[in-house]
């Protein structure tokens, strides 16, 4: 309950500054935006690094049969 009426008081003083400072508001959407865009860059760019960095599967892996039968003739010369 508690946080229900904190959202609720927050959106209200918001408000408020919205309507008696428009250039600070103004401000401090643009703040809140550049670290939104900021860590979701960040995010993405890890992201990004991780799936370049993970080995890719091979397409068509080796046969099972193939790589014993290659064992197997290796072990019989």
């Amino acid at each position: 309950m508690k946080f229900i009426w904190n959202f609720f008081f927050f959106g209200i003083l918001f408000y408020l500054i919205s309507l008696a400072f428009p250039d600070t508001f103004h401000t401090l959407v643009s703040w809140a935006n550049q670290i939104v865009a900021f860590f979701k860059d960040l995010i993405m760019g890890v992201v990004d690094k991780v799936q370049h960095e993970m080995p890719a599967t091979p397409a068509h892996p080796a046969e099972p049969a193939k790589m014993m039968v290659l064992f197997l003739s290796s072990l019989l010369k």
